[in-house]
């Protein structure tokens, strides 16, 4: 796992660096699965279609258990970008990261993060969404990538195209929302992003 660590750190060390200076200027795009959408959600946004709820969650389903996370390449990212949380729009919790997911390709069943909550004490408690992610540098695209009918955003702070994907537990504020109030906040001695980490 040591090994995984400190290359998922490598990675975002080499993303924070590079800042967010890159839009992209080809026709190339993600490749992957095409999606489409049953319609629109209650609050505006498109719904998921069944099947590729189901073949998202199929693909990760072992990794409620973490460790199995680990074994398939999945590296926690507590010491260098720690645990999410907003106090006014909700919790999100904790990533791991596959780095070697950090590219310009997005599959429905290959997330680049999965999003843990964790409990009062810090451990882990259940997957509760994927994060779907395309690095600045390696988005060649004049749209943004998109993925179940969804365009990503620009992640506010860090060089990503991002898309949440919250599969595993319920979000009153939508699917594809950033944040959701059904998540604990991090638990006392976690570090927070914006607050305690990036460092420097």
């Amino acid at each position: 796992m040591t090994g995984r660590v400190a290359a998922a750190v490598a990675t975002l060390a080499v993303l924070l660096v590079s800042g967010c200076s890159s839009d992209g200027a080809s026709s190339s795009g993600a490749t992957g699965p095409t999606t489409s959408t049953a319609g629109p959600h209650p609050m505006g946004e498109p719904a998921i279609t069944p099947a590729d709820a189901a073949a998202a969650q199929r693909a990760t389903a072992a990794f409620q258990d973490v460790v199995m996370a680990e074994a398939a390449g999945y590296a926690s990212t507590v010491d260098t970008l720690g645990c999410f949380e907003d106090d006014a729009l909700g919790g999100m919790g904790l990533h791991y990261l596959d780095e070697t997911l950090m590219d310009a390709t997005v599959d429905i069943a290959a997330p680049e993060a999965l999003v843990y909550e964790l409990d009062a004490d810090g451990e882990v408690a259940g997957l509760v969404a994927h994060e779907y992610i395309v690095p600045i540098e390696a988005w060649t695209g004049s749209a943004p990538p998109s993925l179940f009918g969804m365009d990503f955003h620009r992640h506010p702070t860090l060089p990503l195209w991002v898309l949440h994907a919250w599969l595993w537990k319920d979000n009153v504020t939508g699917m594809f929302a950033d944040w959701n109030p059904a998540v604990r906040p991090c638990p006392a001695g976690v570090p927070v992003f914006g607050v305690d980490l990036p460092a420097g």
